[in-house]
């Protein structure tokens, strides 16, 4: 009996290879005393796709400790950024992305709505992996998923999102 190869493709790759992978981060977000930031991947309500999250990195520039709150589905405060720090991770497609990173570089108050899933210390000058989800994140038609930074002192901050998206809705 001959053994036939088989071959196991990381779903990401798979994802890449059709030109359904995206990354992108937001602007340098900075935070301080009385000034906090947020950075949130969006997918609009008339999209007809579902955004499915391969992770998140989070990255402190400065010298200090900033915290960051994961949050979905809440309404963040402030005038809201569109990021053009967007790609196509399959570098010979024109494919752009459905799904808009969307953040405000320094803002007083806080989000409106939606729940806390976790936080993170962001420890100084060094870039975390947020949480490594590989597709398990379903930021369906009208939802989001954000972080939300603060810090006591003056910090700055860039969070990066990868995700691929699908017109099947499960």
């Amino acid at each position: 009996m001959e053994i036939k190869p088989k071959v196991d493709i990381i779903n990401t790759a798979f994802q890449s290879s059709k030109g359904r992978l995206f990354a992108g981060t937001s602007g340098v977000l900075k935070t301080g005393a009385n000034k906090n930031a947020w950075a949130q991947l969006v997918n609009p309500l008339e999209s007809n796709v579902n955004l499915y999250v391969s992770f998140f990195a989070l990255t402190n520039f400065s010298t200090k400790l900033v915290k960051a709150d994961f949050v979905v589905n809440a309404d963040p405060p402030g005038i809201p950024h569109l990021s053009s720090d967007v790609s196509v991770l399959k570098l010979a497609s024109n494919l752009k992305p459905v799904g808009k990173i969307l953040f405000n570089p320094g803002v007083s108050g806080s989000f409106s709505g939606g729940r806390v899933v976790g936080t993170r210390a962001l420890s100084p000058q060094k870039t975390e992996l947020g949480f490594r989800v590989d597709g398990r994140l379903i930021i369906e038609p009208g939802t989001n998923a954000m972080f939300f930074l603060w810090s006591r002192t003056s910090a700055e901050s860039q969070i990066e999102f990868e995700w691929y998206e699908s017109k099947t809705i499960f």
